[in-house]
């Protein structure tokens, strides 16, 4: 059956206004990437030298004195905060990391409540039956430590008021821009499920070094240190979440502006074979008549 060149122009130019809006999305996606992978090399500094100072603190703290480094042994309620996007359109960023929430879940045994990230993260629990207690906006697009210090304050009151013995962070690490991590980050307590049973059990280290001075004391400075460790550790989460969202939408966009490329050329080809018919046509057409009048 015949293809009309017309049908197969007005396809093309159909096409060709989606390329457009395509493109611009990718190049939109690749700025808005530029800025959030500066942001979030430039925290990842701040947040490894908090983690060390919190570490050289707390060797100097019993761990079963403090909430907030040990909590109790065994799991009985766990909060997990994911992380994905509001909008879609951005390959398969939301559902690797909610894949990874999923399969999370299906290996814990205790009650599971989960906090969501993103419209698109709250959409998906909803689907699986768990139990959203907290719904927040993402911040990728304009990812700052005030739009995500809610969130840490959330996992903290959580925790603190016994609502939650584990308090877990899913979010995809930024690597490059071709690779997204799904990962998944124990938030609180602060000594990772694994080490819990010895650190509870080995005694603080009461002799430190002369020349480093606490004032008041160790305890307090870490009093201090660990509620604003938390929200560090928030803030690098949903800023490596945003990073990867832009990385991934700038790729699908890409692609599908090389997708459309790739039929624009094939329907032009078809365009040309399909005229050019038409014309051999019509001169055999003429032919024919002239040739009957003659």
């Amino acid at each position: 059956m015949a293809v009309s060149p017309r049908l197969i122009k007005r396809r093309i130019r159909s096409i060709s206004n989606t390329r457009k809006i395509t493109k611009a999305m990718e190049l939109v996606s690749a700025s808005k990437m530029r800025k959030t992978v500066q942001q979030t090399v430039a925290s990842r500094a701040y947040t490894k030298i908090i983690k060390e100072l919190t570490a050289d603190v707390r060797a100097l703290v019993d761990p079963a004195t403090h909430p907030l480094l040990a909590g109790r042994k065994e799991a009985r309620n766990t909060l997990v905060i994911v992380a994905a996007s509001d909008r879609s359109l951005c390959g398969g960023f939301n559902a690797q990391v909610l894949k990874k929430m999923i399969g999370f879940l299906k290996d814990r045994s205790e009650k599971i409540s989960v906090a969501t990230v993103g419209k698109r993260a709250e959409i998906s629990v909803k689907r699986t039956g768990n139990p959203i207690v907290a719904a927040f906006e993402a911040i990728s697009n304009a990812p700052s430590y005030e739009r995500a210090k809610p969130v840490g304050d959330f996992a903290y009151r959580t925790f603190m008021d016994g609502d939650a013995d584990r308090v877990f962070v899913v979010y995809t690490d930024f690597q490059s821009a071709l690779i997204q991590i799904p990962t998944i980050l124990q938030l609180l307590p602060i000594i990772p499920e694994a080490d819990l049973p010895a650190a509870v059990t080995k005694e603080a280290d009461d002799v430190y070094d002369s020349k480093i001075l606490f004032e008041p004391d160790p305890r307090s400075v870490l009093d201090r240190l660990l509620p604003r460790l938390i929200e560090t550790l928030i803030y690098q989460a949903l800023l490596e979440s945003a990073a990867s969202e832009h990385a991934a939408r700038m790729m699908a966009m890409r692609s599908a502006t090389d997708n459309a490329t790739g039929m624009i050329d094939d329907l032009t080809l078809t365009f040309n074979q399909a005229r050019q018919s038409n014309i051999t046509r019509e001169i055999s057409e003429i032919s024919a008549g002239k040739a009957a009048l003659e």
